[in-house]
């Protein structure tokens, strides 16, 4: 019989030792990271460990700047210190873009700009364009994006993943903790996340042979080499699965991840799938198990870590045909190129879709339908709500788009026709900006403008407003991170007062006196087809 992994076992993506996300990935956006966020926690975990061992006890502080794996000071010590050349030579870009942006740019009011090129720093010297906004006073400037993947700052060295079993439904906040080995049955490998050896680790069903053949090119001996051995099982093989045969179906994964087959085209819209084979994990769940072995095509509707999720995204990598995502035009801090990253994550076929642009898949068409808000106000150009034109039938995922200007649905229903079954992102009060965005800022936000600027889906008045432009049959509630697998990278405790509770709860209700079928959806659902 094969080897295969366990289903159990979470492979976890590390960059620079935290855990892997798409503003990581770009070495510009990784730099503002490590300096702005990462650096300040280590100083106060280092500093104190106590305060950090208080704060995550407490539900209030959840997703805050505390290190949950406080109990292992030495570890973390021992590893702060030996990725201090890291740290410095990210510090060097780090300091360039402060410079352009504090010092070099704000000399300049409306003059010709050509002298900026000769003072640019080392770091940032034939990488940038500099250029003036609209007003013709304002300057500003744009990565080169494929010159600074090729730059010295992108090190596929500082890259890894974690192995660890899963213990149960409920992930502990990933985004503040080093991502180290903190006991036995953890495996931190050093290996690219682009490698066609994490392929074969998830792609499974390797022989005796393969599998050592696997162990050794990932640098494991050893005692490493056994526990690596332990993440794997034996599998027995069965007939080949005839996915052509298998019948047209809608199924919600979890959180804001749908699988679509139509006329034997298949899609998953925003990966995050969980995991099975633990002790007491909920039954009924989507799983890595019921996806099929290829997946034609993956949509991305925008670049937050619970909608691009590079866990999921390189499990599923062996299995994905093309990859449609929105278009990007900005290469600024706040938005970097979301096919770029795709593509150094190890996605060959990627193609970029701008505002009702339209591509064919297979018997089906994707749309890219225009998605405002729940960025915090910034210029992000890389978001967009996904229209699939399945026969007759036409299913728009909004994500979190906010209906902050209700004619908008109205204008795209007159291109588009009517919808038949929408799904609404309604998280109505989201983090504030800075908690995504912060590091990227040249200057702190006040508390007042950053609580104004949060990062919400729709509320109810807004949703409703979505449901009487579209006039759909079906209306789901989804992307709200119900789901406990979801806490890794978010960090919402729901009660039934909490807003995004009792708006959805009251579009729900809205839905159902118009005659739709209407539900905020959880775990998994298999809808109509």
């Amino acid at each position: 019989m094969p080897y295969s992994l366990r289903p159990d076992v979470a492979v976890e993506p590390v960059i620079a030792g935290w855990y892997g996300w798409s503003y990581l990935l770009p070495p510009q956006t990784l730099a503002r990271f490590v300096h702005n966020r990462f650096t300040p926690i280590m100083e106060s975990y280092l500093d104190s460990p106590e305060v950090h061992a208080a704060a995550v006890r407490q539900p209030r502080m959840h997703g805050g700047p505390w290190v949950h794996a406080h109990e292992h000071y030495d570890v973390i010590k021992d590893w702060h210190e030996r990725s201090a050349p890291q740290r410095e030579l990210l510090n060097e870009l780090f300091e360039a873009i402060r410079r352009l942006e504090e010092e070099i740019l704000p000399r300049y009011t409306g003059e010709c700009l050509d002298p900026v090129y000769q003072e640019l720093p080392p770091a940032l010297s034939g990488r940038v364009e500099v250029f003036y906004g609209r007003d013709n006073h304002t300057p500003d400037y744009r990565f080169i994006e494929p010159l600074m993947y090729a730059s010295e700052f992108y090190d596929e060295g500082m890259q890894q993943v974690r192995f660890r079993p899963v213990t149960s439904d409920a992930r502990e906040f990933a985004l503040t903790t080093p991502m180290l080995e903190y006991g036995p049955d953890q495996l931190l490998v050093d290996v690219p996340l682009n490698s066609p050896l994490l392929d074969m680790v998830f792609r499974g069903g390797l022989d005796e042979a393969e599998l050592a053949r696997l162990t050794t090119e990932l640098g494991l001996d050893g005692e490493r080499a056994e526990r690596f051995a332990g993440y794997f099982e034996l599998v027995a093989g069965g007939p080949a699965r005839d996915e052509s045969a298998e019948p047209d179906v809608l199924d919600y994964a979890g959180h804001a991840c749908v699988f679509v087959r139509h006329e034997g085209t298949t899609f998953l819209v925003d990966p995050v799938l969980s995991y099975d084979g633990y002790d007491d994990a909920t039954e009924g769940r989507f799983t890595f198990a019921d996806l099929p072995d290829r997946i034609d095509h993956v949509l991305i509707t925008h670049n937050h870590q619970d909608h691009m999720l590079f866990e999921t995204l390189l499990r599923i990598r062996h299995r994905v045909g093309t990859v449609l995502v929105p278009r990007s035009s900005n290469a600024s801090l706040v938005d970097p190129g979301l096919a770029g990253i795709l593509r150094r994550l190890g996605f060959t076929d990627v193609v970029e879709v701008d505002d009702l642009e339209e591509r064919r898949c297979g018997t089906a068409t994707a749309v890219a339908v225009p998605f405002l808000g729940e960025h915090g106000d910034l210029r992000i150009r890389s978001k967009t709500g996904w229209l699939l034109r399945l026969g007759n039938r036409q299913v728009l995922f909004a994500a979190d788009s906010t209906n902050i200007s209700p004619s908008t649905y109205a204008k795209v229903v007159a291109v588009t026709g009517r919808v038949d079954t929408v799904f609404i992102g309604m998280e109505s009060m989201g983090a504030a900006a800075s908690w995504i965005y912060g590091p990227l800022y040249p200057r702190p936000l006040s508390r007042r403008e950053d609580q104004s600027r949060r990062l919400n889906g729709s509320d109810f008045e807004q949703a409703k407003a979505i449901v009487d432009a579209l006039d759909p049959d079906e209306v789901y509630v989804y992307a709200m991170g119900l789901e406990p697998w979801l806490g890794t990278v978010m960090a919402i405790d729901y009660d039934e007062s909490h807003p995004a509770i009792v708006d959805s709860d009251l579009l729900v209700k809205y839905a159902l006196t118009r005659g739709n079928t209407a539900e905020r959806l959880y775990l998994r659902k298999t809808l109509t087809r």
